[in-house]
């Protein structure tokens, strides 16, 4: 995360890597959950790795509006972070597999994610998927890629300066993540709010950030690199300010189907190998350096940058 002035104890949240705050698969509760996870559990017996060989096709999960993790470019090509970490996990397969294999990118949001899996539908997704418990129960995660925590955007003349001045205000966030339970359930529970505040869920960033534009949400919440990239992409950088309000910290890592440890270690021999020979931090420098985050990584991402080099 940047170097930047830490609120409320944030540098000490981030050093100690506390785990994420659990949370109810929202993201689960839409129509036809059920079915897909009967139609996974039917065909469990061909593993990802059998399904992409057998089809010819690596199905991936792609964000398209979410930089700089993934994103469409002028061109509507995908890029981004976590999509050019997953197009290298595409390499490594037609090469282990000596086989020519396409790649089909399928537009995923917070909300769809996990029952697209879950009915196989797509092999990987490559997002900001945040490690919790609650997800643990019904999917497998890679190794890390990147390490984060919750931050909030807010116009840079507003009164909101910690989380304690949330209370009684409206709050937006990405409709599937972590937010809604975290400021609605946790810190209400821990007293952090005089009164409880009102969470507003949006399908994608940017219409929470037009919306925060607009004035219909007083905040705007969610992992720090998402909205360092919403505020540098708006036509007026200076008319917004992000900050640590030093609540959590968590892992972000490719979620894949349950009992599919061939394909894993695909995935995960990829990460190593790109923490390992460099392109990790090149990836950092194309895609973080320019939504604000600093040069120079700090001690969080050069720890995750060791955790992952056991190559």
């Amino acid at each position: 995360m940047p170097n930047r002035k830490r609120q409320d104890g944030a540098e000490t949240t981030r050093r100690t890597l506390v785990k994420a705050t659990a949370l109810g698969l929202g993201a689960l509760l839409v129509p036809g959950t059920v079915g897909t996870r009967k139609a996974a559990a039917a065909t469990a017996e061909e593993t990802t790795i059998d399904r992409i060989k057998r089809a010819g096709v690596f199905n991936l999960g792609a964000r398209e509006a979410d930089p700089p993790y993934g994103y469409l470019d002028k061109q509507s090509k995908h890029v981004g972070f976590s999509t050019e970490i997953a197009e290298k996990v595409h390499e490594r397969l037609e090469r282990e597999l000596k086989t020519k294999l396409k790649i089909n990118y399928i537009a995923v949001t917070g909300r769809t994610r996990i029952p697209l899996l879950l009915n196989n539908t797509i092999d990987m997704e490559a997002g900001a998927t945040v490690v919790t418990k609650e997800r643990e129960k019904v999917v497998d995660f890679s190794l890390p890629f990147f390490l984060t925590a919750t931050f909030i955007l807010v116009p840079a003349d507003s009164p909101i300066r910690k989380v304690g001045d949330l209370s009684g205000r409206r709050i937006g966030g990405h409709r599937g993540g972590l937010e809604e339970t975290l400021y609605t359930s946790k810190l209400q529970k821990e007293g952090v709010f005089r009164s409880p505040v009102r969470f507003i869920g949006f399908e994608n960033h940017s219409e929470g950030f037009t919306a925060l534009q607009g004035g219909s949400i007083d905040a705007y919440s969610s992992d720090g690199p998402l909205l360092y990239g919403l505020q540098q992409k708006a036509p007026d950088p200076a008319k917004w300010r992000v900050f640590d309000p030093g609540i959590n910290a968590f892992a972000q890592a490719f979620p894949m189907r349950e009992n599919s440890s061939s394909f894993a270690n695909f995935v995960n021999f990829t990460i190593v190998e790109l923490c390992e020979g460099g392109t990790w931090q090149e990836l950092y420098q194309k895609y973080f350096v320019p939504t604000g985050l600093p040069k120079e990584l700090d001690d969080t991402l050069r720890f995750l940058l060791r955790f992952n080099a056991w190559g």
